[in-house]
């Protein structure tokens, strides 16, 4: 397939409110469904294009707009109004707890409805493992984090399902026990199970301890385009200062945390105009990053499918998945599991921001209070 044939523009997703949830107020205790949406074998996403002339200009205040409230300036946030006056963003952020309440205090309501369920966990690694720092490869999590990480998954199957390559969280998280989804799910490293060697792109491997794994790469042929586009990025971003592009395999991710906000419009507008002769990539933002990826019908809520389905667990109404995550990409994971009552999706921000989590968490240090709780928990009901 000749995958740069067609010189049309690159599908830019364009920032769009999320629909309200049909669930309204969170319940402690949740409708169970068995019913798991089918996996589609058509990964190609069939998008609409518009006319030439009527595509978004990535300079309109639309795109702008959207690199700033996905890139929020953190506010000091009040954790013991007790010790300290309340303040308009407290106030604020409690008032959105109403809609998404503190996984933390709401354990209990979780737990419960775990009662005769087996837990799954997914867990993304940046801003919910280690916290968003100025240079991406530096985001290195805790010992102690690691700790409550290893720790939950001798209770729990365990997986990672993030924008990084599946290689780069690896290296940073270091624990064998847990499965891995690398660029936005488009690279999984999963237990064998006898359905995944039927299925296109999916191969025996090994993992570096030497288990038998499968791995899952829906988007293998775009290998060398990603290549290519990242080598390219590199030499069209350079004048740009503070501008990092990082080859996550399966996508390539332009960094901006270090650019000047006047120089923002700019650094996008040059990715926009490069994609143009790639038609098989789009561009999606997230935390302070431009995303290059595949338009392929994939993303971490078909992940969170997959290792489901590897796991022998997407037919069962017994299984309880949790998904946490902090940035836009985890939201395709959340409404799987929304949209099916079939689990919980918990939000990580310590600013107010629509989602299709249920509950939330301020930080990484809560999401390890959290981590530590299911242990505990899991210990004292196994007596």
């Amino acid at each position: 397939m000749d995958l740069k044939s067609n010189h049309s523009s690159p599908v830019l997703t364009d920032p769009a409110p999320l629909n309200k949830s049909r669930f309204g107020i969170h319940s402690s205790v949740l409708p169970y469904s068995t019913t798991v949406a089918a996996f589609s074998p058509a990964l190609f996403l069939t998008i609409p294009r518009k006319k030439p002339g009527l595509l978004d200009d990535v300079r309109s205040s639309s795109w702008l707009d959207a690199m700033k409230s996905s890139s929020p300036t953190h506010k000091k946030i009040i954790k013991d109004p007790s010790t300290e006056p309340a303040n308009d963003n407290e106030f604020s952020y409690r008032s959105w707890m109403l809609k998404y309440p503190s996984a933390l205090t709401s354990f209990e309501q979780i737990t419960n409805y775990a009662k005769g369920k087996r837990i799954a966990l997914f867990l993304d690694y940046d801003g919910t493992l280690s916290p968003i720092v100025d240079n991406p490869d530096r985001a290195f999590m805790s010992h102690a984090m690691r700790a409550a990480v290893r720790n939950v998954a001798k209770y729990f199957p365990t997986a990672i399902i993030s924008g990084r390559s599946r290689d780069k969280v690896y290296e940073f998280v270091g624990l064998a026990e847990l499965y891995y989804a690398g660029s936005h799910g488009m690279d999984i490293m999963g237990p064998v199970r006898p359905f995944a060697k039927s299925r296109t792109n999916c191969i025996s491997s090994t993992d570096k301890p030497g288990k038998e794994v499968n791995l899952f790469q829906p988007a293998s042929e775009f290998l060398p385009m990603i290549d290519e586009v990242f080598r390219s990025l590199v030499e069209i971003t350079k004048e740009i200062k503070g501008a990092q592009v990082e080859n996550n395999k399966f996508c390539v991710s332009v960094h901006y945390r270090n650019v000047d906000e006047k120089s923002w419009t700019a650094l996008a507008q040059s990715v926009h105009e490069f994609l143009k002769n790639y038609p098989r990539l789009r561009l999606t933002h997230g935390r302070k990053v431009l995303e290059v990826r595949p338009v392929l019908n994939w993303d971490k809520g078909k992940a969170v499918e997959f290792v489901l389905e590897s796991l022998g667990l997407s037919n069962c109404d017994d299984v309880l998945p949790i998904y946490i995550g902090d940035d836009r990409t985890d939201e395709d994971a959340f409404k799987v599991l929304r949209g099916g009552n079939r689990g919980y999706g918990i939000l990580v921000s310590s600013m107010p921001k629509e989602s299709n989590a249920f509950y939330s968490l301020r930080d990484p240090s809560e999401v390890m209070d959290f981590l530590k709780s299911l242990v505990t928990w899991k210990k004292s009901s196994a007596l």
